[in-house]
């Protein structure tokens, strides 16, 4: 059975046993579904976040919580603190600081809301997004070399699988 197929399978009865919709689940699958989440998240640090983010020189000063917030930054327009918090599961004190420093460095830009002037919005500066133009060709070259190693159509498969996983994630 293909990784991705099954991880989309495992994240589909997860958010079902979490939001009570209607599976009949013994205690033994549950404990499996939690096990197996956990294992991919673990395998996806170690064999690819990880690797990836100790391999690149580029912003040497920053560390994994500033390149996650950047990363989440990169595939959205801007987004609030409370929400880049929640995407990231960061809290609140940590993520002030990190953006400060990120925004210190000209990397982030904060703006104000424009329907809500209490809050304010956090985008990528011209130099966060130029910064970001070089991580994820970085990236793309890396993820490239791992995944020539294996079948052209394993590696269909799975970014088929995976952008499954995203829009299903994104109805929830």
């Amino acid at each position: 059975m293909n990784v991705a197929f099954l991880i989309v399978g495992i994240l589909i009865i997860y958010f079902l046993i979490i939001f009570n919709v209607g599976v009949a689940m013994n205690i033994q699958e549950a404990n499996e579904v939690h096990d197996l989440l956990f294992s991919f998240l673990g395998s996806f640090h170690e064999k690819l976040l990880s690797r990836l983010r100790t391999q690149y020189t580029g912003m040497p000063h920053l560390k994994k919580n500033h390149i996650k917030i950047l990363n989440i930054l990169c595939h959205t327009k801007e987004l609030t603190p409370t929400r880049i918090g929640k995407k990231l599961d960061i809290e609140k004190g940590s993520l002030t600081s990190l953006i400060d420093q990120l925004e210190a460095w000209d990397l982030v830009a904060r703006s104000e809301d424009i329907n809500d002037r209490r809050k304010s919005l956090i985008s990528l500066s011209a130099k966060g997004k130029e910064e970001m133009r070089t991580l994820m060709q970085f990236y793309a070259n890396n993820i490239n070399s791992i995944l020539h190693n294996y079948d052209a159509k394993e590696v269909e498969q799975f970014i088929t699988d995976l952008r499954n996983v995203v829009i299903f994630m994104n109805k929830l």
